[in-house]
């Protein structure tokens, strides 16, 4: 599913060194390390700073010579950046106009992220650090693997810049072999699909291209499960010291404890064995299921929304919005947000599934009470 296919991903990756991790043994006859020719770049040096850093990165010329539409480095950066993104290489309008993620795959990223451009393109907030940070070219299935160089190069000096990172997305094969090394699966779709397993430093995800709308058409999963623990994990790099705003403005909610791997479930879908502790959050009884089947641990009947908020909103696809604004306030409240934390502590390390009997999937009170839950650490 990825640009250039799995061959030049493990072509690509088999030259790269992850961070903090150590080489392979080499036991073929050593051969001299090819560097670029030292005009080409200014090597990092121990008294930069990150501004003086980001100088020499944009400066350098080390790949002109296979490079299409010739060097232009894109990428940002701030020391306070709690927030790390990243991606492949820049595609051709991203190298035209400067500006990292400009264009459709960026609306889509900042749509997962629930950002705006103004808090995306802040480099004190978000720092923005592809594999490669200039336009490689094409080849036969698409753009070209990131060039090699940059990560070789710079990655290093500048991740040892960049202090107060808590949370990096790693979107596409790419980045995610690099970070991950041998903790990353068989596959793309593998590995994101095990995003839990690295949290909470890294969130690996697909490359928000459309070219890969067929792949999240294959697997709806990722909309359901992961984008609201993407999301609630973003706004809280960003909600005021202690405390936690919760996603679209209702109220405060004070940062307790985490969980990574809460799943939604339809009540007339049958129960999983790893489903964990499987919790009802209808204020009503699900129509035609019994006990036996739904197989509950617990009937959190207290945190689902009050019954007159249910009755107004009657699953109204227009209401949707107003309804997550009044529920989220309602969740705000003290008394609701410790019950959050006592099924928290219910949960323990288990897997924790909101059972729901509505119809839709992406628009009822399961996909709110997740939200609030994820955003608690």
């Amino acid at each position: 599913m990825r640009r250039g296919g799995r061959a030049q991903a493990r072509a690509y990756n088999a030259r790269m060194k992850p961070p903090g991790g150590a080489a392979p043994p080499d036991t073929s006859t050593p051969r001299p390390a090819r560097r670029p020719a030292a005009a080409s770049w200014d090597p990092p040096r121990a008294d930069d700073d990150l501004a003086t850093l980001l100088a020499r990165i944009r400066a350098c010329r080390a790949c002109a010579a296979h490079l299409p539409l010739g060097p232009r480095p894109i990428l940002q950066a701030g020391a306070t950046a709690r927030l790390l993104i990243v991606g492949q290489a820049p595609g051709t309008k991203v190298h035209a106009s400067g500006i990292p993620w400009y264009d459709a795959s960026g609306e889509r990223l900042r749509d997962w992220l629930g950002l705006d451009k103004r808090v995306f393109y802040d480099p004190s907030r978000v720092a923005i650090v592809p594999m490669g940070y200039c336009y490689p070219g094409r080849g036969r299935g698409g753009d070209l693997p990131p060039r090699r160089e940059c990560a070789q190069l710079w990655l290093e000096a500048l991740l040892a810049r960049l202090p107060n990172i808590e949370l990096t997305l790693l979107l596409g094969q790419y980045a995610q072999r690099h970070y991950l090394g041998a903790a990353a699966k068989a596959s793309l779709t593998e590995t994101v699909a095990a995003f839990a397993d690295y949290a909470p430093r890294f969130i690996p995800l697909p490359h928000p291209s459309p070219r890969n709308t067929a792949w999240f058409q294959r697997h709806p999963w990722f909309e359901r499960e992961l984008l609201p623990v993407l999301r609630a994990r973003v706004q809280a790099l960003f909600a005021p010291s202690g405390t936690l705003d919760l996603p679209g403005g209702g109220g405060v909610m004070t940062k307790r404890s985490a969980v990574h791997d809460i799943v939604l479930q339809r009540a007339y879908a049958e129960p999983g064995a790893h489903d964990g502790y499987r919790v009802l959050v209808d204020h009503f009884w699900p129509r035609g299921r019994s006990k036996d089947t739904l197989r509950l641990d617990e009937w959190a009947r207290e945190l689902a929304p009050s019954a007159d908020l249910i009755h107004w909103f009657g699953h109204d696809p227009a209401r949707w919005d107003e309804f997550r604004r009044r529920y989220r306030e309602e969740l705000a409240a003290p008394a609701q947000r410790e019950r959050l934390q006592v099924l928290l502590a219910a949960a323990g390390s288990r897997r924790l599934t909101l059972v729901y009997g509505a119809r839709s999937e992406t628009e009822n009170q399961a996909v709110v009470l997740r939200e609030a839950l994820m955003a608690l650490e």
